[in-house]
């Protein structure tokens, strides 16, 4: 028997110009030849996402009628059917309580959220910043290894970092979801651009990238010639895995190079942070995208991404709702702002269906990247009119390397606290945390 097969390894870069640094999707180059790869260091790693969506969705929109398997997908959770069999949702859980707005985000990934008592008489607030470490971070503390970043966290909105604005707290917590210890908070990155340079290399200030730029072709350009070496000792599989990995990377980019010149354009917004698009659906696209190429390059195994912060007043008038998405949560049952609540809350599931898509679709060693994750959406509320913190939207998609089996509604019983689904993602991972927040146990999965 003759052995082509080379062997790569996992941490192989693509150096280019100006800092760049292009990670490589997982191979099968990667596998020593004639080894089984279930047994090598290049098994398919797990991988975790969390997305949360402000305001809540209306119960009655999104939760199935009957528990179990072969459940009825409601209006807004309706994008997610096509991928029903690694789909696990679960209902009347009781979120945290705490401050109205602030309360909900920021406690969605500890159970805590902030540990000081609001501004006013007898708080102690007041420019206090300190939380509790997330779950996300301790499921990078087993799972990051290697990794250039240990982790990744994005957003849409920037609430600034004044105190007193913000439910009394600093307007730190609107903007974190996820806690690295006790006092270090890690704040979301809203322009994708600074995302893409951190992944990909292109260090240096604002104004130093922003020159770089003017005076580079393309990142893809400067690793052309080391791209083509390596292609020359692929496979063809492997060739085809790579191809497609460098058209998604250069895709990104040259969206993102759209939006800039679209915002440049326009002297309005000539200061503006290189990268933020004007439009939200692009921007919700482009960071999708951009989340897709972690996983697929395995620059990171960990990312939470805050859609939009809790009281927003984006408005959406793409999709026919020109109001603020806080005020419409604020329904009062008015039927037609009900009608618009849902429509929000849809398009924020379309939206992270497309994502599930690209994951589902992309090969990653003996599966696919949504096989080898588990991605958790859902918000701190339920009912936004009422700031309700019973029965919130909580679904996981994924295979979790095997561990989590799909299409089951999961009914819960005496308001089990959203802390115990917490422990049983950590318990997905392989990692096991005696207690978060108000758990009181480890929800079954």
């Amino acid at each position: 028997m003759i052995i082509t097969k080379k062997h790569v390894s996992r941490r192989t870069f693509l150096r280019g110009t100006f800092g760049t640094m292009v990670a490589l999707p997982l191979l099968d180059a990667m596998v020593p030849a004639l080894t089984a790869q279930a047994g090598t260091a290049a098994t398919a790693p797990f991988r975790f996402g969390g997305i949360y969506l402000p305001n809540g969705i209306q119960p009655a929109f999104w939760h199935p009628e009957t528990p179990g398997r072969g459940f009825e997908f409601k209006q807004v959770m309706k994008p997610l059917e096509p991928f029903r069999d690694q789909v696990v949702t679960i209902s009347k859980m009781t979120a945290p309580p705490g401050s109205i707005h602030v309360g909900a985000s920021a406690a969605w990934l500890n159970g805590i959220g902030p540990v000081a008592e609001r501004s006013g008489p007898g708080g102690n607030a007041f420019g206090k910043i300190q939380s509790k470490k997330t779950i996300d971070q301790y499921i990078a503390d087993k799972v990051a290894e290697d990794t250039p970043l240990r982790s990744i966290e994005v957003g849409t909105e920037d609430m600034g970092t004044a105190a007193g604005a913000c439910d009394g707290f600093p307007c730190t917590f609107f903007n974190t979801l996820a806690w690295r210890d006790d006092t270090s908070p890690l704040p979301v990155s809203v322009n994708p651009r600074v995302t893409f340079e951190r992944m990909f290399g292109e260090a240096g200030t604002a104004v130093q990238r922003r020159a770089s730029l003017r005076r580079k072709q393309s990142m893809l350009d400067s690793i052309r010639e080391e791209a083509a070496r390596l292609q020359r000792t692929l496979g063809p599989a492997d060739t085809r895995i790579l191809d497609e990995y460098l058209s998604n990377v250069r895709q990104v980019e040259q969206q993102l190079t759209r939006m800039e010149a679209k915002a440049n354009s326009i002297s309005e917004v000539s200061d503006a942070p290189v990268g933020i698009p004007d439009v939200f659906d692009e921007h919700m696209t482009v960071t999708y995208d951009l989340l897709h190429l972690a996983f697929q390059a395995d620059v990171s195994r960990v990312f939470t991404f805050l859609t939009g912060h809790e009281a927003s007043t984006r408005s959406y008038a793409h999709i026919g709702v020109p109001e603020a998405h806080h005020s419409i949560s604020h329904h009062a049952n008015d039927p037609e702002k009900l009608e618009k609540y849902a429509k929000i809350g849809l398009y924020h599931v379309l939206k992270l269906s497309e994502f599930l898509a690209k994951l589902k679709e992309t090969p990653d060693g003996d599966g696919t990247l949504l096989d080898h994750a588990v991605i958790y959406f859902g918000s701190g509320m339920s009912n936004g009119n009422q700031h309700d913190r019973n029965n919130p939207p909580a679904v996981l998609v994924g295979g979790a390397n095997g561990r989590l089996r799909g299409d089951r509604h999961i009914s819960v019983d005496d308001k089990e606290p959203t802390a115990n689904l917490l422990l049983a993602l950590a318990h997905l991972a392989n990692v096991e945390v005696a207690a978060i927040g108000p758990s009181t146990g480890r929800l079954d999965l």
